[in-house]
């Protein structure tokens, strides 16, 4: 039986996209970890999926070896199961897992039914039960900001406390700290003109809190606007275009969409709109995709493809 189960945590949102968002990106994740599987987004595996989710902030996802006799060559296939944290927290019957089940669950720092450190002690105690060792904590954050070097901290200490060593709770390192980070943004930008590249951050008005995405975009020759600095988007976005680019793309730096990315849409439509001669392309936040997912996997030390799973 795998020894380590692995939990992301979010910073969360009142948007229901967020929470949709951060459970596909679990799949993929356990997916990733596990590519013998079969993908539950087939027909046979969306449907349960998408009926276990809850707004509890905590989902998580499993996958069990069963045969399917309607596959011509009667190997064994995998449907996956997603089990709210709802149901594990309120469950008296100890979890059993079979070897080849591998877990991934997601956690949110804000706007959960539960505190964090609530909810990774409820998610470590029926790991413990099911006789899981070691639990891996991977922050989904872009920044190294205040969340990550002292709330998310503050509250695994105090899910430590809690389990008083129930189970070993290790705390990752973002991945926004990742060294692949920088590729995945250009292999966003990749379809289109290498001129008038414009990469929008949240942003801080903590002084020197933006120098990591400005150095992050000057290594790869964006312009950088910041979402909290009022008209920065327009500025930027009309000072490439007086430097000859007939067309900008923008390329919002966040994880998932939500009512920011929203706002940086509606002024794209705006621009746009004023000039009709420039080409302003929007892309899409990073969201649940295969590229982020293989992010995730790569702080958590595996290989793709692996089967070195701890």
């Amino acid at each position: 039986m795998t020894s380590t189960a692995y939990l992301l945590i979010s910073h969360g949102s009142r948007d229901p996209r967020h929470q949709a968002a951060i459970n596909r990106l679990a799949q993929l994740v356990r997916e990733r970890l596990n590519p013998a599987l079969l993908s539950p987004w087939s027909s046979q595996g969306l449907a349960p999926l998408l009926a276990e989710i809850r707004p509890s902030g905590l989902a998580v996802f499993e996958a069990r070896n069963s045969a399917h006799k309607d596959r011509k060559d009667g190997s064994i296939g995998a449907v996956a199961t997603a089990v709210p944290m709802s149901k594990l927290a309120t469950s008296s019957t100890p979890v059993r897992l079979p070897r080849d089940r591998f877990i991934v669950g997601t956690a949110v720092l804000e706007f959960g039914l539960l505190p964090l450190h609530k909810q990774i002690c409820e998610f470590g105690r029926r790991l413990s039960s099911a006789g899981i060792k070691r639990l891996r904590l991977v922050p989904l954050f872009l920044l190294r900001g205040k969340h990550v070097t002292m709330d998310i901290p503050t509250e695994v200490e105090q899910a430590k406390n809690e389990l008083a060593g129930m189970i070993d709770v290790e705390l990752g390192e973002h991945i926004g700290g990742c060294q692949g980070i920088p590729s995945l943004i250009e292999d966003r930008f990749s379809q289109f003109p290498k001129t008038g590249r414009l990469l929008v951050a949240h942003g801080s008005r903590r002084a020197r809190g933006n120098r990591t995405v400005d150095m992050l975009a000057r290594s790869l020759g964006l312009a950088v606007a910041y979402w909290t600095t009022e008209s920065d988007i327009e500025n930027q976005a009309i000072s490439l275009m007086q430097q000859g680019c007939s067309t900008v793309t923008i390329f919002p730096y966040f994880l998932f969409a939500g009512s920011t990315t929203d706002a940086v849409a509606h002024l794209t439509e705006e621009l746009a709109e004023r000039f009709p001669r420039i080409n302003v392309r929007l892309l899409p936040p990073l969201g649940a995709m295969t590229d982020v997912a293989n992010l995730v996997v790569e702080t958590l030390g595996h290989k793709i493809g692996s089967h070195s799973i701890s």
